[in-house]
């Protein structure tokens, strides 16, 4: 037993390594477990926040585009809607054209009607007129005009 350690050497060392575990444990591990306790319970409470708020933006984005769905529908209605009175528009005031154009042409034509009724009876009167000369010329005496002319 000469090689075996001497019984207070090896108290002494056995007493050494328990007040080395305490005194770290106390003043070392324990506030370093602490320390990295606190940390993990800071990064589960950041994590939880940010899958939190993450669920808000999605919630907000599908509210969003929800909106905009909903919105470009009434664009699109909207648009629909003016296209319609526009071509409702056009067609009434085409109508009102073509109505006024064929106003405008009866006029135009009542009134070349009434030239040419006028024309006429200016020649036909003009005809009689020639006609009586004529007829004083050749025969050498006054002709009485008809009942028809003046």
């Amino acid at each position: 037993m000469e090689n075996f350690p001497h019984a207070p050497t090896l108290a002494l060392v056995a007493a050494a390594v328990v007040t080395l575990v305490f005194v770290l444990n106390k003043w070392l591990f324990g506030p370093l477990n602490e320390a990295l306790t606190r940390r993990q319970r800071e990064i589960d409470e950041a994590r939880a926040a940010f899958e939190s708020a993450q669920q808000v933006q999605d919630e907000r984005l599908a509210q969003i585009e929800m909106q905009l769905a909903e919105a470009r529908k009434d664009a699109f209605a909207l648009r629909e809607q003016e296209l319609a009175a526009g071509k409702a528009k056009r067609d009434r005031v085409l109508a009102e054209a073509r109505a006024d154009a064929a106003e405008r042409v009866a006029r135009a034509k009542a009134e070349l009607q009434a030239e040419i009724d006028k024309a006429k009876a200016e020649l036909d009167r003009q005809a009689s007129d020639l006609a009586r000369r004529a007829a004083e010329r050749l025969l050498g005496r006054v002709v009485a005009s008809g009942p028809e002319g003046s």
